[in-house]
C-alpha cells in the first residue's frame, strides 16, 4: 500500500512541475504582449502644451524602415485658441516647416479641412547590427502664420510593433516656438526575442548534424540514406528560416556570423563527410565479404540418388519375398 502511494506521489510530481512551468511561461508571454501594446498605445507630449493658444501636432509614426534609413510619420495640426476659426479649421494660412527629407514645406489654408501629412525623416543607424540595431533621427516641427512663430505642441505615438521607440527633446532657441525632438529607435522584445530563438534553433539543428554524422562514422555504419537526407533537408530548411525574421536584414549581419553562416559550414561539412566516409566505409565492408567469400570452402557436392536410395533403410516386411 504504502509502495502505490509512493508511486502515485512520484508521478504526480512530476505532472505540477510542468502546469507550473506552463503558467510562468503564459505569464511571462502575456506580460510581454501587454507591454507592447501599452508601448503601443502610448503618446508623449512634448511643446507649449500649458499655452491656450497654440497648435497641437499629433505626430504618428508608421514605420520605421531600416534598409531606407527613413521613417514614415504622419502628422496631423490642430489649431487652438486665437488661431482656430469657430469650426475648428485655421483661422489664416500658415506654413509648417519639418525635417523631412522633402525640403517643401507642408501649407495650411485658412479654412480648409485638415488632413494628415506624409513625412518621411531620414535617420541613422546601422542595418547588418540585426538583431541588435539602433537607429538616431531628429522631429523638428516649425510653424509660421503670417510673420510670426506659432506655438506647437507635439503628442507623438508609434504604431511600428518591431521598435521600441523613445523621445527626447533637443536644445533650441527659446525664442523660437518650435519642437525638436531625437528619435530612439531600438528593436522590441518580441523582435529580438524571436531572431535569438531564430540563431539558438540554427545553431541546434547543426550540433543536431554533427551529431547524427559523428553517430555514422564512429559506429562505421556506411551511408545510411536517411540521415543524409536529413542533413540535406536542413541545408536547405535554414535559407527560409534565416529569411523569416523581421526586417528581412541583409545577407552580412550579425544572425549570419553568429549563427547562419556557422550553422550553414557545419551542416554542409557534415553531410559532405557523412557521404564521403560512408562511401570508403561501404566499400571496405564489400571488400572484405567478396575476401570471405573467396576463402570460404566449396559445399559438398550430393551423391547420387541411388546410393542415397540404397543407404535408406528398408522397412520390415516391404519388399519381401514369400517362399
Amino acid at each position: 500500500m504504502g509502495q502505490n502511494v509512493k508511486k502515485k506521489r512520484s508521478a504526480v510530481l512530476p505532472a505540477m512541475v510542468a502546469v507550473i512551468a506552463l503558467i510562468v511561461v503564459l505569464a511571462v508571454s502575456l506580460s510581454m504582449y501587454e507591454a507592447g501594446k501599452a508601448r503601443t498605445a502610448a503618446v508623449h507630449p512634448f511643446g507649449d502644451v500649458g499655452k491656450s493658444d497654440r497648435v497641437d501636432l499629433e505626430v504618428w509614426i508608421g514605420k520605421i524602415d531600416p534598409a531606407a534609413q527613413a521613417v514614415s510619420v504622419e502628422v496631423t495640426a490642430r489649431p487652438h485658441g486665437i488661431y482656430a476659426d469657430r469650426l475648428g479649421f485655421f483661422a489664416s494660412d500658415a506654413i509648417l516647416y519639418t525635417s523631412g527629407l522633402k525640403s517643401e514645406p507642408i501649407k495650411i489654408e485658412a479654412g480648409e479641412p485638415i488632413s494628415a501629412a506624409e513625412v518621411k525623416i531620414a535617420m541613422s543607424g546601422t542595418f547588418t547590427d540585426y538583431p541588435f540595431d539602433k537607429y538616431e533621427a531628429i522631429l523638428a516641427f516649425d510653424m509660421i502664420s503670417g510673420d510670426e512663430h506659432v506655438p506647437v505642441a507635439a503628442a507623438v505615438s508609434s504604431g511600428d510593433t518591431f521598435f521600441a521607440v523613445s523621445e527626447t527633446p533637443e536644445a533650441v532657441d527659446s525664442q523660437i516656438d518650435g519642437v525638436d525632438l531625437a528619435l530612439h529607435a531600438t528593436r522590441s522584445t518580441p523582435s529580438l526575442v524571436f531572431a535569438l530563438f531564430i540563431m539558438v534553433l540554427m545553431l541546434g539543428l547543426a550540433i543536431a548534424a554533427a551529431v547524427a554524422t559523428y553517430y555514422l562514422v564512429d559506429g562505421r555504419r556506411g551511408l545510411i540514406f536517411p540521415a543524409c537526407s536529413m542533413m540535406g533537408a536542413l541545408l536547405f530548411a535554414l535559407i527560409p528560416l534565416r529569411n523569416a525574421v523581421p526586417s528581412a536584414p541583409p545577407i552580412g549581419s550579425i544572425i549570419d556570423f553568429a549563427s547562419f553562416f556557422i550553422a550553414e559550414g557545419i551542416i554542409s561539412a557534415a553531410l559532405v563527410g557523412s557521404v564521403l566516409i560512408g562511401y570508403r566505409i561501404e566499400v571496405v565492408k564489400e571488400r572484405e565479404e567478396t575476401a570471405q567469400e573467396a576463402s570460404a570452402p566449396p559445399p559438398s557436392e550430393p551423391g547420387p540418388v541411388d546410393d542415397l536410395l540404397d543407404r535408406q533403410p528398408v522397412p520390415v516386411g516391404i519388399g519381401s519375398v514369400r517362399p
